[in-house]
């Protein structure tokens, strides 16, 4: 059974003859993709013979060998075929970011399904910069923590630094959880200008900002409560 935040990455994932899971480690998702008929056949990749290992010891006990390609290598670069959709989940967000940037000519024009752990900000930065747009962002909760996922598609968006921070289309998200997710957001940044103010005038401009954003924030929760 999935977890809140694989079911989430599960209904989240285009309906594809192709589709790739990068990272793919204990390979869950693909093998629900696969199960599910979202996806017809499945490349794997990882950069750890023994997480691959694993994937492949999964994959047969689920009786999907015959439907999924495994390629051991870094990030995007094992992608040699067109893919409808790649998933990237699970990592920190300099390891997105930098997974992207490394070879975005892979994608040949994929959609992306990607979550990071920690620095958000750089993985939407990176989507724009390769070319692509946020299509959907939808929080989960799971284990005590709160996740994002990114749906993101080819095609030009200008991000403002805000929208990079706090995200655009986090805000039309129809998740359950998006007041919960939007409030512990606020608490971070809170915590945050807390430690500032304490510093003094030497962060004035941030401190400017991070109040900003909080206004932001608290309107959009008050908007999902109503």
């Amino acid at each position: 059974m999935l977890d809140s935040r694989l079911s989430l990455a599960l209904e989240m994932y285009d309906t594809v003859e192709t589709g790739a899971d990068i990272g793919t480690d204990h390979a869950h998702l693909p093998i629900a993709l696969l199960r599910s008929g979202k996806c017809g056949r499945m490349i794997l990749t990882d950069l750890s013979p023994d997480a691959l290992q694993n994937a492949r010891e999964n994959i047969g006990r689920a009786r999907l060998t015959d439907r999924v390609d495994f390629r051991l290598g870094d990030g995007l670069r094992p992608l040699d075929e067109p893919c409808g959709m790649v998933s990237v989940l699970g990592m920190g967000g300099r390891t997105i970011r930098d997974i992207l940037l490394a070879a975005p000519e892979r994608l040949r024009g994929a959609s992306l399904l990607l979550s990071a752990h920690t620095d958000l900000p750089l993985v939407r930065e990176a989507v724009t910069r390769i070319g692509y747009r946020i299509s959907a962002e939808h929080p989960c909760y799971d284990a005590g923590r709160y996740y994002l996922l990114i749906r993101a598609v080819p095609g030009e968006e200008a991000l403002t630094p805000r929208e990079i921070r706090l995200g655009k289309a986090l805000f039309d998200s129809s998740s359950p959880v998006l007041g919960g997710y939007l409030r512990r957001r606020r608490r971070v940044l809170e915590a945050r200008l807390e430690g500032l103010r304490r510093a003094g005038d030497l962060h004035a401009d941030e401190i400017a900002e991070l109040e900003e954003d909080i206004r932001i924030l608290e309107a959009e929760e008050k908007r999902v409560r109503e």
